[in-house]
C-alpha cells in the first residue's frame, strides 16, 4: 500500500500520522475477537478491546481502572460498546471515553516486504506517545510541577481537574517536598494505628485513677473506664461529621477564579486527586500533613472534654479517619469487592469520579 492520498481510496488516516487498509483493520479486529496475536515481542499478553470500528490497547490501564482489573480481563478481545453504556455496570461519562481514547491502537507505516494478507501488520500503544499527545495539547506544561500553574487557569481550573489524567502527577520542583506529600497505603495504619493505642492506654490509666465528670454542672455524669466505648463511639460520629463538612463544603467548593491562593489550597487539598483519582501515592493523607489537622483537633478535644475523656475521643476520631483513608484506598485499588455493600459503594464512587 502507498502514502495516503485521495488516489488511495482504500486507506484511512490514524494518529494524523499513519495509515492502513480498511481489510487490515478488519483482520485486526477479527485477530482481536479471536485472542490472536494478543502477545507483544517479548511475549507479555496484551489486553484489548473493540469500541465501534476502533481497537483499544489498555495492558497499561488495566491496573488503574476504577472498576478493577478483572472486569477488563473479563472483555479481552470483545466489542466493549454495549457495556460501556450499559447501566448494570455503570453508563460510563465522557472522561471515561476520552481516558480509553488514549489507548487507541496506532499502526504503524506499512514497508513494502510486509505480506498483503496482515499478517506482518505491527500495532503499537505507547504510554510515552500517548502522554505526550496528551500532554502537547493541554493548557499547563507537564514538564513542570503543577502547583504554580493551576492557581492561573482562572475560570478553567475546575473543569480542568475533572478532565481526568490515569498517571501520576507532580506538585513541587522539592524531591523533599513531593516525598512529603506521597504517601503509601500502609502509612496510615503504621503511622496512626500507635497514636490510637497510646491515647487508649492514656486515658485508661487517667480514668482508672481518678474518674472525670462532665459536662461539669448540675448535668454532670461521672466517667471512668466503663465510658470508654461510648466516648470512642463518639469520636467516630465526629469523625463522620467532619468528614462530611469538609468534603461536602471545603473540597467541593468551586473556588473564585481570581483568587490563587484558595485555588492551589483547593488542588492541594482535592482538586489533585480528582485530576489523577487513580494515582496510587495521592489517594491517602500523607502523615506529616496530616498531623497539621490531627494536633489541634488533639487540643480541641481537651478544651470540650476532661483530658482522659478526651484522649478517647480523639483516639475515636483518628480511628474514624483510618478506615475512611483506607476503605477510600480500597475502593481505588481494591479490585472487584466481594461484600455487595462495598461494590454499591466502589460503584458510587467510580461515578462520583468520573460521571
Amino acid at each position: 500500500h502507498g502514502p495516503c492520498s485521495p488516489k488511495h481510496s482504500g486507506c484511512e488516516v490514524w494518529s494524523e500520522l499513519v495509515c492502513y487498509s480498511l481489510v487490515d483493520f478488519e483482520i485486526l479486529k477479527q485477530k482481536t475477537k479471536k485472542g490472536m496475536g494478543l502477545a507483544d515481542a517479548n511475549g507479555q499478553q496484551r489486553i484489548r478491546v473493540i469500541r465501534g470500528s476502533s481497537v483499544y490497547d489498555v495492558t497499561e490501564f488495566a491496573d488503574r481502572h476504577p472498576g478493577g482489573r478483572e472486569i477488563i480481563e473479563k472483555h479481552n478481545g470483545q466489542d466493549v460498546e454495549s457495556v460501556m453504556q450499559s447501566a448494570l455496570s455503570h453508563v460510563h461519562s465522557k472522561a471515561a471515553y476520552s481516558i480509553l481514547e488514549r489507548y487507541s491502537i496506532v499502526a504503524e507505516k506499512p514497508d513494502a516486504n510486509r505480506k498483503e494478507n496482515g499478517e506482518y501488520l505491527k500495532e503499537v500503544s505507547d504510554e510515552v506517545e500517548r502522554r505526550e499527545k496528551y500532554i502537547k495539547n493541554d493548557i499547563v506544561d507537564w514538564s513542570k510541577p503543577l502547583l504554580g500553574q493551576v492557581e492561573l487557569l482562572g475560570e478553567k481550573y475546575f473543569d480542568w481537574t475533572h478532565q481526568q489524567v490515569d498517571w501520576p502527577i507532580r506538585l513541587f520542583e522539592s524531591d523533599l517536598a513531593e516525598m512529603l506529600t506521597k504517601a503509601s497505603w500502609w502509612f496510615v495504619p503504621i503511622t496512626w494505628v500507635p497514636v490510637v493505642l497510646f491515647m487508649i492506654f492514656s486515658s485508661y490509666r487517667h480514668l482508672s485513677q481518678t474518674p472525670e465528670v462532665w459536662p461539669e454542672n448540675a448535668l454532670g455524669l461521672q466517667h471512668g473506664p466503663l465510658s470508654m466505648p461510648f466516648l470512642f463511639v463518639i469520636g467516630l460520629i465526629v469523625w463522620t461529621l467532619l468528614e462530611y463538612i469538609i468534603h461536602r463544603w471545603l473540597f467541593h467548593l468551586k473556588p473564585p477564579a481570581n483568587n490563587h491562593f484558595l485555588i492551589r489550597l483547593h488542588f492541594s487539598l482535592h482538586g489533585q486527586h480528582h485530576k489523577s483519582p487513580m494515582d496510587p501515592k495521592r489517594l491517602v493523607f500523607p502523615p506529616l500533613p496530616a498531623s497539621f489537622f490531627a494536633v489541634p483537633f488533639y487540643f480541641l478535644c481537651t478544651t470540650m472534654f476532661p483530658i482522659g475523656m478526651a484522649q478517647v475521643v480523639f483516639s475515636g476520631i483518628v480511628s474514624g479517619y483510618m478506615a475512611y483513608d483506607l476503605i477510600h484506598y480500597y475502593i481505588h485499588h481494591g479490585g472487584q469487592p466481594f461484600l455487595s455493600y462495598f461494590q454499591r459503594l466502589k460503584t458510587y464512587h467510580t461515578l462520583h469520579h468520573y460521571k
